[in-house]
């Protein structure tokens, strides 16, 4: 009789979790259609500068984000070139904004991001973003 009670009873908790579990929300999401994952930027640097030349040197590496930009937005009345690491060289006029890509490297370095007046020289006012991140 107690064999018969404990198989009975096991099997009526069996029955009890399943309606409970079955009455609770489900928690999981469906993925099994096609997802876009678009990665935050990881943001180095960002400010305001003024004055006759803008740099700053920061080692990035791969891991961190594929590709780093420089992006100004030239606030002053003069011209002003942009590069990372001397390359890219892009003129971002008066009143317009613009930046500049380059590829991350596997191992850390050190990157350099100027900002120039051009072509005759002067002072430059420009907000500045630099940032990593995977496209």
């Amino acid at each position: 009789m107690k064999r018969i009670n404990l198989k009975r009873n096991v099997l009526m908790l069996f029955m009890v979790s399943i309606v409970l579990l079955s009455s609770l929300p489900v928690l999981a999401e469906d993925f099994s259609g096609t997802r876009i994952i678009t990665p935050f930027d990881m943001d180095v640097s960002s400010g305001s500068y003024y004055g006759t030349s803008f740099s700053t040197s920061y080692s990035l590496k791969k891991s961190n984000g594929e590709n780093i930009n420089f992006w100004i937005d030239n606030k002053g009345n003069t011209s002003v070139v942009i590069t990372i690491n001397g390359e890219q060289a892009r003129t971002i006029r008066p009143g317009q904004n613009g930046h500049i890509t380059a590829k991350a490297g596997f191992f850390s370095k050190t990157y350099t991001f100027k900002a120039v007046p051009t072509p005759s020289g002067g002072n430059i006012d420009i907000d500045y973003r630099i940032a990593q991140r995977d496209y």
